[in-house]
């Protein structure tokens, strides 16, 4: 009977130690959005995104995306320039990789590379004792090169990091 009380107790403990325990994740990065200045909306309601392994002068292509207006991306026009913002949270210009932002329409190319950003990661609890999954964090964006231009975010009073593409 001691024996069995003893075991009782012990599987309790491995329950409730292991249901709180907390999961370790990697923070989202915030993405880069590109804003048009001086462009008609014709002329970008639909351009390609390319994905490209970072420091490789874009020789090694990930992968290949056409943006269209009104499918998974929002459109903001504020004066004379249109932001985009990518919806569907896979997509969108991040760090980790080097960028090509190409128009059809205007037959111009915007190289975007060196994306220097945090890398944090987070703790959720999981478990059946864990009701609140916790907030997700975000890794800041701190400098990105276009068109070999530096362009350096810290400065920003936003939430949102722009890089402007001048027609």
């Amino acid at each position: 009977m001691k024996y069995y009380s003893a075991a009782i107790y012990f599987a309790i403990f491995l329950t409730i130690f292991f249901a709180s325990c907390t999961k370790e994740y990697d923070c989202d990065d915030l993405q880069i959005q590109p804003a048009f200045t001086n462009y008609l909306p014709a002329d970008i309601d639909t351009f390609v995104l390319r994905k490209f392994k970072p420091g490789d002068n874009y020789q090694t292509l990930i992968d290949t995306f056409v943006v269209d207006y009104g499918y998974d991306v929002v459109y903001q026009t504020s004066n004379d320039t249109i932001s985009v913002l990518f919806t569907d949270g896979k997509n969108g210009i991040k760090a980790g990789f080097d960028w090509q932002l190409y128009i059809p329409a205007t037959n111009k190319t915007v190289l975007i590379s060196d994306i220097i950003s945090e890398k944090k990661t987070g703790k959720r609890g999981h478990g059946i004792f864990s009701m609140d999954p916790g907030p997700n964090c975000t890794n800041d964006i701190f400098t990105a090169r276009v068109n070999s231009q530096l362009i350096n975010f810290s400065n920003s009073d936003t939430a949102r990091h722009y890089i402007y593409i001048r027609n």
